[in-house]
């Protein structure tokens, strides 16, 4: 009779330390990625210190899973107690792991790239912020063909921007749009008196929830009387951005074409220099 009470006491000991223990590991990991999430976004802590703060997360996530399902075959088999620790610390553990989970229909719908480009021929390049590139980031330079491949399957609709305004003006007024989506200016380089001009704006955006750093070069050339404008965004850290990157050059693209159409001077913006003018020099040749 000792010994049955015993064994008795000894898994109800065992369910316990089960389910204390699934309880406190998820609050750990709850812990460390709302740390990394406040330090990261406020604090700006390295990126990489970030991510490996979340990945340590997502596993302890998964360890307070996998304690709280043994814990609730020892409640089933026995009928031990511990149900309350191993509810709340399942609960918890998986809102720890769900943001990964939440992620992968972006996984799934968009290439594995994370730099983007209206010219895939050639690519605005970095220059005042490649300097900002650290130790562990993505490089600056556009990483290739591969990447203009895919890109060019996924989104079809990034193109350079043409429109009949001076380089000066089309300078000046992606200057203007870039500062009304909210992003951060790092350098300047405004075209010059040239025939053939070029400007360049090199700015940074973060994103809303984690504040992961994003780069961005606006380009500029043409002359007096026409200009084309190309955008890259390319994310510092990670190789996926789940279409992050692409999203803003579209929202910039309309920004920059919603500020051109609300001055006066010069017709409308074009995606692609105009049929009809293709046709007229056709004829004139």
């Amino acid at each position: 009779m000792k010994s049955s009470l015993q064994t008795l006491r000894d898994t109800e000991g065992t369910m316990h330390f089960l389910a204390g223990w699934c309880a406190q590991v998820a609050v750990f990991s709850a812990s460390l990625a709302l740390a990394s999430l406040f330090l990261h976004r406020l604090f700006s802590i390295p990126t990489p210190v970030a991510l490996n703060l979340l990945k340590l997360s997502v596993v302890g996530g998964l360890v307070a899973v996998a304690l709280g399902a043994l814990a609730l075959i020892d409640i089933w088999r026995n009928g031990s107690r511990g149900m309350s620790r191993v509810a709340y610390g399942g609960f918890i553990a998986l809102a720890v792991i769900a943001w990964p989970l939440l992620a992968l229909p972006q996984v799934n719908a968009f290439p594995e790239i994370n730099d983007i480009s209206t010219d895939l021929k050639s690519p605005p390049a970095f220059q005042a912020l490649a300097a900002r590139r650290r130790p562990g980031a993505n490089r600056p330079e556009y990483p290739g063909n591969a990447f203009a491949d895919m890109q060019a399957r996924a989104f079809p609709d990034l193109k350079p921007l043409f429109i009949n305004r001076s380089v000066a003006e089309a300078y000046e007024v992606s200057v203007d749009a870039v500062r009304r989506v909210g992003m951060n200016i790092v350098a300047q380089k405004p075209p010059g008196d040239r025939a053939a001009a070029q400007g360049l704006i090199e700015a940074y955006d973060r994103t809303l929830i984690w504040g992961f750093y994003d780069d961005v070069v606006v380009r500029v050339v043409g002359n007096s009387v026409t200009a084309q404008i190309d955008i890259r965004s390319a994310s510092r850290y990670g190789r996926h951005d789940l279409g992050r990157n692409a999203t803003r050059i579209r929202a910039l693209l309309r920004e920059i074409v919603a500020r051109l159409e609300a001055t006066v001077s010069g017709p409308r913006t074009t995606s692609q220099p105009s049929r009809k003018r293709k046709k007229r020099r056709n004829r004139r040749n």
